[in-house]
């Protein structure tokens, strides 16, 4: 059975390399990174078994290429040091503005938007009330937990810079709202019911939430064979519930619970993400 290389250093110490060939159009490794998930340790922890299943899919091994974080795996794209990414808009919007690349299947999620949460307590009710206010965030390039909110408040008529403070918290920002270091967070969908969870004690009311976002996207760097791409199109979705179950199993990508492989995905849908990216002063390039 082909399996994942986890790392060529692994196979190194380990006095092997794989000498073996597959039949097929792509090459008889591909690279996958994924722009939320950063380390060798991470990615074999999430994507292990979704490694091995796509291998098996695509006739090619899956090389993992470890990242440290979205900026270092839009780079390695550019830089043809990976040959497949799985990115969210917001990288990929970076990722189409920067070099060549190829559009492949996505991931439609199911609740994937951004809300704005506030203790029920509070007196804020909507976004224009947020003027003079503490507002956490997730990570920087974030889709649903820093850009769109962003966008979001912008396009409510808040001057990022002069009418409140927003602070790019990342996995603290649940408690900074918790505790009322901030008086908002800005994020995910899902994180308002990872909030609740963290806190039952605690009330809280959504004042503001966005469409629902473009879906999550597989892109191949532009130099990979358009046979190639179009060939592990096929091939997932083809297998896409067992693939999909692949992702799911260790547990570490929760975030696609429910979710779907697609491939009807358009330049298109995406453009909202780069009009956001310019409405908020961020550049693509």
């Amino acid at each position: 059975m082909k399996k994942t290389i986890l790392s060529t250093a692994l196979a190194l110490t380990a006095g092997f390399t794989t000498t073996a060939t597959w039949a097929g159009p792509c090459p008889d490794t591909l690279r996958f990174a994924d722009t939320g998930i950063e380390g060798m340790e991470e990615m074999v922890r999430a994507f292990g078994p979704f490694g091995d299943a796509l291998g098996e899919a695509v006739g090619s091994e899956i090389e993992f290429f470890p990242v440290s974080d979205r900026t270092a795996a839009v780079n390695a794209l550019q830089f043809d040091q990976v040959d497949i990414i799985l990115a969210g808009p917001s990288e990929y919007a970076v990722m189409r503005a920067r070099q060549d690349v190829q559009m492949m299947v996505g991931i439609e999620r199911a609740e994937y938007g951004t809300a704005f949460v506030v203790h029920a307590d509070s007196d804020i009710h909507s976004l224009d009330d947020l003027r003079g206010k503490e507002v956490a965030l997730k990570d920087p390039g974030s889709t649903t937990g820093h850009i769109v909110p962003s966008w979001m408040l912008v396009e409510a008529g808040l001057d990022l810079d002069r009418d409140l403070n927003t602070h790019l918290l990342d996995g603290a920002r649940f408690e900074a709202l918790i505790n009322r270091d901030v008086d908002a967070m800005g994020s995910g969908v899902r994180d308002v019911a990872r909030l609740k969870e963290r806190d039952p004690e605690g009330a809280y009311r959504v004042i503001a939430e966005s469409d629902t976002m473009p879906r999550d996207i597989f892109v191949a760097r532009g130099g990979l064979d358009e046979a190639c791409v179009a060939h592990v199109n096929e091939q997932i979705m083809a297998d896409a519930e067992s693939l999909m179950d692949a992702i799911l199993g260790p547990g570490e990508r929760d975030k696609y619970t429910e979710a779907r492989f697609v491939n009807d995905l358009t330049e298109a849908e995406f453009d909202m993400i780069t009009e956001a990216y310019d409405l908020v002063g961020l550049p693509l390039d």
